[in-house]
C-alpha cells in the first residue's frame, strides 16, 4: 500500500504520495492529488505551447529537462513522471512553483506573483518584476516582526462581494546570497534551492501566519537611477494591466473560460483595491525608509 501524505497550501488540502517537508501537515478531504506516474510526452490538442509547456486549459503539460515531467489536470490532479537520477529537492521545487501555478489557474484562483505580509488585520502583496526586491522587502518585514503568508506566490480568491482574499502558502522563502547578506544574515546557514544557484530556502515557521486575510493593498516594487523614494497609486488602464502584469505564469492560461474568469478576477481587485508603484533607488536597498513609506501609506 502506498503511504499518502496530507498537507495545505494555497487554500487547498493536498494529498501526495511523498514527503513534503516544505509543507504544513494537515487533515480532511484533500482537493488535489499529487502521485508519481506516467505522465503523456505532449498534449493531444495543445491550445498554446511555450519553451518548456503545453496547456490547453484543464490540461497542462510541463517538461523540466532531467528533472521531470508534471501533468496537471482538472485543478485538483498532478502526476510527476520523474526522470532518472532526479534530486528530489529539485523535483519538489518545480512541483511547487510551476506545477502549482498550473493548478490554481485551472482552479480558477488568481496567483499572484509577489510576497504577501501580515499587516494588522489584512495583507498586502509586494510585487515587482524578478530582482525587484519582493521577497528581499518582505523578508525585512519579518525581521521588523511581522508575519509572512507567503513568499513568491500570493494566492487570491473572492468572497461572495468580490472582495479579494489572500490564502497562505508554506513557511518558507527563497533567498538570494546577496539579500541574505544585506539583511545581516549568513546565506550558508540554509540550503540551497538547486546546486549552482545562489538562491537559499529560509525556513520561517515561526514568522508564518496560517490564515487566510482580506487584501488590502499590492504595491510593486520599480527601481529607480534617479535616487527616489516615492509611492503612488496607479489608475485606470495601467492599473489593470499591472494586475495581469504581475500575475504568476499568466502564459499558462489558456481558453475562452479561463480568460473570462481571469478577466473577472482583474476586474475585482482593480474595483476594491489600491494598486501601487513602489520606486525605490537602484543599487540601495533603503529597508527602514521602504518599510516606514509603506506603513504611512496604509495608514494615511
Amino acid at each position: 500500500m502506498i503511504k499518502s501524505y496530507t498537507y495545505s497550501a494555497f487554500g487547498l488540502i493536498i494529498s501526495s504520495e511523498f514527503e513534503c517537508p516544505e509543507l504544513i501537515t494537515s487533515s480532511g478531504e484533500p482537493d488535489v492529488s499529487v502521485r508519481f506516474g506516467a505522465a503523456p510526452l505532449s498534449l493531444m490538442n495543445p491550445l498554446f505551447s511555450g519553451v518548456r509547456f503545453q496547456t490547453s486549459g484543464q490540461e497542462f503539460l510541463l517538461t523540466v529537462d532531467k528533472i521531470a515531467r508534471y501533468y496537471v489536470e482538472n485543478g485538483n490532479s498532478i502526476t510527476i513522471d520523474v526522470s532518472p537520477n532526479a534530486e528530489i529537492e529539485e523535483v519538489r521545487l518545480f512541483l511547487l512553483g510551476s506545477a502549482f501555478g498550473a493548478l490554481i489557474h485551472q482552479r480558477g484562483l488568481l496567483p499572484f506573483h509577489g510576497s504577501s505580509v501580515k499587516i494588522g488585520a489584512s495583507a498586502i502583496i509586494l510585487s515587482g518584476v524578478s530582482g525587484a526586491g519582493k521577497s528581499t522587502l518582505a523578508a525585512a518585514f519579518r525581521k521588523k516582526g511581522y508575519q509572512i503568508l507567503s513568499d513568491d506566490i500570493s494566492v487570491i480568491s473572492f468572497s461572495n462581494d468580490g472582495l479579494p482574499i489572500v490564502h497562505p502558502g508554506y513557511p518558507q522563502m527563497k533567498l538570494w546570497t546577496d539579500s541574505i547578506q544585506k539583511l545581516g544574515d549568513d546565506p550558508s546557514s540554509y540550503s540551497q534551492i538547486r546546486k549552482r544557484i545562489e538562491k537559499h530556502n529560509i525556513p520561517i515557521v515561526q514568522s508564518y501566519w496560517n490564515q487566510p486575510l482580506p487584501l488590502n493593498k499590492i504595491f510593486i516594487i520599480n527601481s529607480s537611477n534617479l535616487g527616489e523614494l516615492k509611492v503612488e497609486s496607479i489608475k485606470g488602464i495601467e492599473k489593470f494591466s499591472m494586475l495581469k502584469t504581475h500575475t504568476y505564469r499568466a502564459n499558462f492560461v489558456a481558453g475562452e473560460q479561463m480568460h473570462t474568469k481571469h478577466f473577472k478576477s482583474f476586474e475585482s481587485i482593480a474595483k476594491h483595491i489600491d494598486v501601487c508603484r513602489l520606486t525605490r533607488p537602484s543599487g540601495n536597498f533603503l529597508f527602514d525608509e521602504l518599510i516606514n513609506i509603506i506603513l504611512d501609506n496604509l495608514n494615511g
